[in-house]
C-alpha cells in the first residue's frame, strides 16, 4: 500500500500544479475580456455622443436656415 501511495503522490502533485496554472490562465483571460468589453463600451458611448451632438451637426442645423432666403 505504501509503494502505491509513493508512486501516486508525485503525479498528483504535478496534476495539482498544472491545475493551478490552467486556472490562473482562465481567470486572467476572463478578466482581460471583461476589461476589453468595458473599454469598448466606453468607446461606443464616447463615439455616440460625439457624432450625435458634435459641433458639425449643430453648425449645420443653425447655418442652413440663415443661408436659405426662402425661410
Amino acid at each position: 500500500m505504501t509503494a502505491f501511495l509513493v508512486a501516486l503522490v508525485p503525479s498528483i502533485g504535478v496534476l495539482f500544479i498544472f491545475w493551478i496554472g490552467i486556472r490562473a490562465l482562465v481567470q486572467a483571460d476572463r478578466r482581460e475580456r471583461a476589461a476589453q468589453a468595458r473599454i469598448e463600451a466606453e468607446e461606443r458611448v464616447r463615439n455616440r455622443t460625439t457624432t450625435a451632438g458634435g459641433p458639425d451637426s449643430a453648425a449645420s442645423n443653425t447655418g442652413s436656415a440663415a443661408n436659405n432666403p426662402d425661410a
